[in-house]
């Protein structure tokens, strides 16, 4: 066996042939790291911003479902109040209804922020994506505030008069109704506007529950069918 002795080094500029040498070793060995690095963080960005899209299509087709029936909501509630006004004149609704709820998913944009993904992406995309989910969870929360405003005016359905102290809790609740309605309007149509910069658009969905957008005349197991809810059934 032949063991190879390191020679000396024989003077200061082979010294530093060496030590210049080992430290260009060194730089290409972290720069390749580094880059290397920076590929894993944008290839894990980019499928983050892919699955962040696909989540805000969603969301913004439902809101776009929602946006549809923005007329049978300003209408329903028009007759709601002309029946609150003078319920001697008018015949008892069977049927009142409800606007749509739809869910805001985060589960996308919730890992992405776990992981840190998003910090590589660029800044105007960042500001995007926040202002975007930041108005679908002002959709989501409103949304909830609604359907309590509409549980009351569904009270004028049931077998019983009105009496003056029900008037003024009824007319509340219609206003309620009626400034969510344009709250959650205003809410879908900043969203859509906005995600216009990432070049997403609504995805096409099912339109959701038709329940407003039923005649109050109709009998409820029969506005319950024409709902497209017969699954879950709708609230009396």
């Amino acid at each position: 066996m032949h063991i190879h002795v390191p020679k000396p080094i024989h003077g200061w500029k082979q010294f530093f042939n060496e030590v210049a040498v080992i430290s260009i070793g060194i730089l290409i060995a972290l720069s390749g790291e580094q880059l290397l690095e920076s590929w894993r963080e944008g290839h894990t960005a980019e499928k983050s911003l892919k699955v962040i899209k696909e989540e805000l299509a969603l969301n913004l087709g439902r809101m776009e479902a929602r946006r549809a029936t923005q007329k049978c909501i300003a209408q329903r509630l028009d007759e709601i109040a002309a029946y609150v006004e003078r319920p001697q004149e008018k015949e008892r609704p069977s049927w009142v209804g409800r606007p749509q709820v739809w869910n805001m998913q985060t589960s996308a944009v919730d890992a992405a922020r776990s992981y840190g993904s998003l910090t590589v992406l660029p800044h105007e995309e960042q500001m995007a994506i926040s202002t975007i989910y930041g108005s679908m969870a002002s959709f989501d929360a409103i949304e909830d505030q609604e359907q309590w405003a509409w549980a009351e005016l569904r009270s004028i359905a049931e077998d019983r008069d009105i009496s003056d102290s029900d008037k003024a809790a009824l007319r509340a609740a219609i206003q309620r109704a009626r400034y969510a309605a344009w709250r959650l309007n205003t809410d879908a149509t900043e969203a859509i506007q906005e995600a216009r910069s990432l070049n997403v658009v609504p995805a096409k969905l099912a339109k959701g529950s038709k329940s407003v957008c039923i005649p109050m005349d109709t009998p409820f197991d029969e506005a319950v069918a024409k709902s497209e809810m017969t699954d879950l059934g709708e609230p009396h």
